[in-house]
């Protein structure tokens, strides 16, 4: 962040369904809720599967890798709080579990995130509130897991 922008970024506020995900981005892993009852990923978390309507949820960890399923380059900030981060990438980020998740995609060139491309998922520590999930180009397979999937 800039000197001349100091304001804060609003952060992600934690409630039930929510704060397993963000207690699992405190300890550097990307989870999802997966549905006991059908088998159904899914992203953001819910109180219910959205395959089945059935509330047997648990929570699984995933690779942290994926491809970028769809992107954007912002140029212009939505508040003042982005304004020294434009131009950033905007993407829906799909995981090899299946489930879809919208991050930024940290890079030098924005412009060179196409669809398709390899990301893997780090964590950015916020001020005042859990890390957030990022996604950075992958150039080469990753040596070292996410926390977490280990086998």
């Amino acid at each position: 962040m800039s000197g001349a922008n100091c304001l804060p970024k609003p952060l992600p506020k934690p409630n039930s369904v929510t704060a397993p995900f963000w207690e699992a981005c405190a300890a550097g892993r990307f989870t999802f809720q997966h549905c006991r009852a059908c088998g159904h990923a899914q992203f953001p978390p819910r109180v219910s599967c959205t395959a089945c309507h059935d509330t047997a949820l648990d929570w699984r960890t995933a690779s942290g890798r994926g491809t970028v399923y769809s992107a954007t380059v912002v140029h212009r900030a939505p508040i003042e709080a982005f304004k020294a981060d434009v131009p950033y990438v905007l993407a829906i980020v799909e995981l090899e579990e299946g489930v879809r998740a919208m991050m930024n995609v940290r890079t030098d060139t924005p412009e060179a995130v196409t669809i398709g491309l390899p990301v893997e998922i780090f964590f950015e520590p916020a001020a005042d509130g859990p890390p957030l999930p990022q996604a950075r180009p992958l150039t080469r397979p990753s040596a070292r897991p996410l926390a977490g999937t280990e086998a």
